[in-house]
């Protein structure tokens, strides 16, 4: 019962809810309930049209969660990012550093280099964006970029660690997504044009075949060097901890900031005493 329909669900409404935090990866929250490899495998039979009911329920339960998470954690999750930072980000911290530790266990054999390449892959663009603070709109769309930008944003979407709004920012092309979005709201008011249109076209596919080329990727690496990509992953997760790092995120008392990092370690445990 919990593994079929809680599960999916309740994994769905922490990813829904780490859409809402910038630096938080929703692949990362895939790992720590436990249904990474399953929505690879899933995604991958939707790709070749080998799917059965209970993938689709999967798959239909995971975006419930999603919505659900979306929903409930964009307006109390943006506030408390918002008014406290530093402790919305310790409660994180706990999550996925207590995660971490039960991951750890999934890898049989430690290998640096698969290690070292995650953790390097997660870090190296919020130190490039540290060092870059002046990308901005884009004024001139070259729809080939944009379907490049989608493709990598897309990759990044489903890799543990890796924010795709961050990557999409590196490109320069974060700010143009969210001003074409908002202007969904005033069609009614012109404000859409053709060229907003062909904009989230070329982006929306070129998210989709970031997600469909990266998925295929680690099907095979699962199935072909299952301790390679787990150390992989390893690497991912402990490199995700860098931009969330309280630190960098504010200041407050230190015991307030242990509370919600012990608070996000125990629902990790408790999950954990729910699958089991």
């Amino acid at each position: 019962m919990y593994n079929e329909m809680l599960k999916p669900i309740i994994a769905g409404i922490f990813m829904g809810w780490a859409n809402v935090i910038p630096g938080v990866s929703g692949g990362t929250i895939a790992v720590i309930t436990g249904v990474f490899e399953r929505l690879i495998d899933v995604v991958n039979g939707i790709i070749n049209i080998k799917i059965d009911k209970k993938d689709i329920l999967f798959i239909l339960l995971i975006g419930i969660g999603i919505l659900f998470g979306i929903l409930t954690g964009s307006k109390l999750l943006s506030w408390s990012f918002e008014n406290y930072p530093f402790y919305t980000y310790s409660f994180f911290y706990g999550l996925i550093m207590l995660s971490l530790w039960n991951f750890r266990k999934n890898v049989s054999q430690f290998r640096l280099m698969e290690f070292i390449i995650g953790v390097l892959i997660v870090i190296l663009p919020y130190v490039l964006e540290s060092y870059n603070q002046t990308i901005s709109l884009k004024n001139e769309v070259n729809y080939f970029l944009v379907l490049f930008s989608g493709i990598v944003a897309g990759s990044s979407m489903i890799l543990p660690g890796l924010s795709g709004s961050l990557v999409l920012m590196l490109l320069g092309y974060y700010e143009m997504a969210i001003n074409t979005v908002s202007k969904l709201t005033r069609f009614s008011n012109n404000g859409f044009e053709t060229s907003d249109l062909l904009f989230l076209l070329f982006l929306g596919i070129g998210v989709l075949m970031g997600i469909v080329i990266i998925s295929k990727i680690l099907k095979v690496w699962f199935e072909k060097g299952k301790k390679s990509i787990l150390n992989f992953i390893l690497g991912l997760i402990t490199g995700s901890l860098y931009p969330i790092t309280p630190a960098f995120h504010g200041s407050g008392k230190i015991l307030v900031m242990f509370f919600w990092i012990a608070l996000g370690g125990i629902v990790v445990y408790l999950l954990g005493k729910f699958e089991n």
